[in-house]
């Protein structure tokens, strides 16, 4: 029996991903497999129940609310990339101060959810239409609802429409016009109090933005009066007189911006 102990002592271990292990320098030696020493399988363990380790105790941490505010404003600032709209792209050599988006209006697609929502649970404003265009959302407001026959006075029932409609109005900062129509059958200036149909339509717009600004809000709002001016879009496959009801109405258009950017071109001029 010799005393001598050999260099070398192979193990066999299957299913683990190496084909043998070795106690010995690591190298090969003879068969085709390749020797891995025991040690790296202790170490790699260890080293993997440590990673377990320090990863619940993270899950399980709560950071002060401080430093996590802090944190986080930093890799927003960082990382965070903001993209202007097409038509205010160019050149980097080109870009200047006109091109910068200065705008914290509201999605176009977002207010039509939004109005349409509140459209829906309002019973008083069942009759309203919403007219979603390119660069702005158009509520379209019955005049019947809004005013009495030839009269620009915005009744009871209108007021509690708009009232409605100007809690939400008063909490995005998108730029609003308000523009009057009527139907294009000419006014009898001698009995009423308007000498034309441009003169109601502006006043009915402007005691609806007064309406408006009372409910709270606070930005400018463009007024406009055009008569009958856009009669002619109306559909002509439709009777008469719901052609003459839809051409009496009051319009409260909301834009895609909220008016800094049309601001700084007048300040420029």
């Amino acid at each position: 029996m010799s005393n001598e102990e050999p260099e070398d002592e192979d193990v066999q271990v299957q299913g683990l991903g190496f084909s043998s292990f070795s106690r010995g320098s690591g190298k090969k030696s003879g068969g085709d497999g390749e020797r891995v020493p025991l040690w790296l399988i202790t170490f790699t363990d260890v080293m993997a129940l440590m990673l377990t380790f320090f990863v619940l105790l993270y899950s399980m941490a709560v950071p002060k609310e401080e430093e996590w505010s802090h944190m986080t404003a930093a890799l927003n600032t960082e990382f965070n990339k903001f993209y202007s709209t097409r038509w205010e792209e160019g050149p980097q050599d080109s870009i200047n101060i006109e091109k910068l988006d200065f705008s914290s209006a509201l999605d176009l697609e977002y207010l039509q959810a939004l109005v349409a929502q509140l459209v829906e649970g309002e019973s008083i404003l069942k009759n309203i239409v919403l007219i979603p265009q390119d660069d702005r959302l158009i509520v379209s407001l019955p005049s019947d609802l809004l005013f009495d026959v030839g009269k620009a006075d915005v009744r009871d029932k209108g007021r509690k429409a708009l009232f409605a409609l100007g809690g939400a109005l008063s909490r995005m900062k998108n730029r609003i016009e308000v523009i009057g129509h009527s139907d294009p059958r000419p006014i009898d200036s001698d009995s009423g109090e308007f000498s034309s149909n441009w003169d109601l339509s502006l006043a009915r717009a402007l005691k609806a933005a007064a309406v408006l600004q009372n409910v709270g809000y606070r930005r400018p709002i463009v007024v406009r009066g055009l008569a009958s001016a856009r009669y002619e879009e109306l559909p002509r496959d439709i009777p008469e007189k719901e052609r003459l009801n839809l051409a009496r109405r009051v319009d409260i258009v909301i834009m895609q911006d909220d008016g800094s950017r049309r601001l700084l071109l007048e300040m420029g001029r």
